[in-house]
């Protein structure tokens, strides 16, 4: 296939690089103008609630009392800390966001060349390349202090080394470098450990199809997992030094329950049952309801230029055991709790006792009584929010006022990526198969991204998406040459009719 005119060769790196750093620095420049949250003053980018929790445990640690944090894994931290040595905590803070931005960049250009290599063609390279780029799916987290952005640059670069392992199957580097990637994914996201199986499984496929060898098989294997053995190995004495435990990752996955409102859990739990949305923090959630909030209700300074419509839950959660009366009833009791400062400490321990019976006997009676809700329901919804982008701040709906922008944005989301990447991971899948076992590495991400947000944790709040997304980019890609391909081989037999 023939490159389109008017462009550049991939091989121009400096040229690509430089025009997705401008992009890319356009538009986080005026990102960083609409930001209106900052939990340290001088800090040029878009505090969220996670910020100090990666900030605090280096500062503990300069004050030479110890990494302490029971909820982080140490990669991010310790970015912060290179910066930290040897400026002010605002400054490096706005180095952090700088970091985000150049290493984005280069990651927009890395997943052109990682297109161009699974596809054999220069036009998968173009259209990887300016449909990430335009996109603010990831875009948007370059300024915030948060793990996303670099999660997804990392995701790139770990499949960018995975798809040079066999270009010269001799050499060690492509592997460690592949597993190195993945690490320090896994110490940005404890989640996406298992991620580190999806390899040794399209290894172990290509074993069973006689295209590696037994002693290939153990070699890549070995190599691969080598540096997340060392890296967890150092982090597992760590963490049995400081809490005589075995800890692999991390002591708790969620933050203390006393950094949430009173029953979250319980309430959170719920809301899973039935696939409605526990981010109280976020618009027109089932949680907020239940809390006792009013429409567009949000504690300053946070903002949301959507039309929030709170209401109970749907009709069809509802069992014998429980009722709209029932749920009502929680609602105006999380209202007392949360706004009755004259209450003292046992009439609020009494209130949440009672908050708390009720919540896990309605989440029970769903799991036992409405198992089509639970079992089926409730992850379909859960995959819509997921990929439709509802949970967070992808499109903009806390920074833009105006309606249409934010529309575009979505639309851009779902012509360029979201659908015609689904379609994709269809047809990676069959070819993954039946020609190129390293295309299963795709769908086997995403497949696994979903399975693990939405099926076990039942917690897709969208950005944890953005480290995959750069795959549903790809599976857009193979899509549109899909569809050109097509038109090129019916244009052909136009030209070139057969004879009667």
């Amino acid at each position: 296939m023939t490159k389109p005119l008017l462009l550049k060769p991939a091989s121009s790196w400096l040229y690509w690089t430089s025009v997705a750093l401008i992009v890319k620095g356009l538009f986080l420049s005026w990102f960083l103008t609409r930001t209106y949250y900052h939990d340290i003053d001088g800090f040029w980018g878009q505090s969220n609630g996670d910020m100090m929790t990666y900030i605090q445990p280096i500062e503990s640690l300069l004050a030479h009392q110890g990494f302490k944090t029971d909820v982080r894994m140490p990669a991010y931290s310790a970015i912060y800390l290179a910066f930290r040595m040897l400026f002010s905590p605002p400054v490096a803070c706005n180095l952090v966001i700088l970091l985000q931005l150049i290493v984005s960049a280069i990651s927009v250009y890395v997943l052109g060349l990682c297109a161009k290599r699974l596809f054999q063609a220069d036009r998968a390279f173009y259209w990887a390349f300016f449909i990430y780029l335009f996109s603010t799916f990831v875009s948007v987290f370059d300024g915030y202090f948060l793990t996303e952005s670099l999660a997804a640059s990392v995701s790139i670069f770990f499949l960018y080394s995975f798809l040079r392992v066999d270009e010269r199957p001799a050499r060690w580097i492509p592997l460690v470098a592949a597993g190195t990637w993945l690490t320090w994914s896994i110490f940005l996201k404890p989640a996406h450990a298992p991620l580190l199986a999806v390899p040794l499984v399209i290894w172990g496929f290509r074993w069973l199809q006689k295209q590696l060898k037994i002693k290939q098989l153990i070699r890549y294997s070995f190599l691969f997992l080598l540096p997340f053995v060392l890296a967890d190995g150092a982090w597992m004495v760590r963490n049995y030094r400081t809490y005589k435990e075995v800890i692999p990752l991390l002591k708790s996955p969620w933050y203390p329950e006393s950094f949430w409102p009173a029953n979250y859990f319980d309430l959170m739990a719920f809301c899973q049952t039935y696939g409605e949305d526990f981010s109280f923090w976020f618009p027109n959630t089932g949680i907020r309801w239940i809390q006792g909030w009013g429409n567009n209700n949000f504690l300053p300074p946070v903002r949301w230029y959507v039309n929030e419509e709170l209401g109970p839950p749907p009709n069809y959660v509802y069992t014998a055991k429980f009722n709209l009366d029932s749920v009502t009833s929680v609602r105006n009791l999380c209202y007392r709790l949360g706004n009755g400062p004259v209450l003292d400490s046992v009439q609020r321990s009494a209130i949440s006792a009672q908050i708390k019976e009720k919540m896990n006997r309605y989440t029970r009676s769903v799991r036992e009584d409405n198992p089509l809700v639970y079992h089926v329901w409730a992850p379909l919804r859960y995959t819509f929010t997921f990929l439709h982008g509802s949970w967070g701040y992808t499109f903009l709906d806390d920074i833009v006022r105006s309606h249409w922008p934010r529309f575009l944005l979505r639309v851009y989301h779902y012509i360029f990526v979201l659908i015609p990447g689904l379609l994709g991971l269809v047809l990676l899948t069959r070819r993954g198969l039946k020609h190129d076992a390293r295309l299963l590495l795709i769908p086997l991400s995403v497949a696994y991204c979903i399975i693990v947000y939405v099926v076990v944790l039942r917690h897709p709040e969208t950005r944890y998406l953005a480290p995959f997304y750069p795959f549903l980019v790809l599976s857009a890609v193979t899509t549109f040459l899909s569809i050109a391909r097509s038109r090129q081989s019916q244009n052909r037999s136009v030209a070139w009719p057969t004879s009667p």
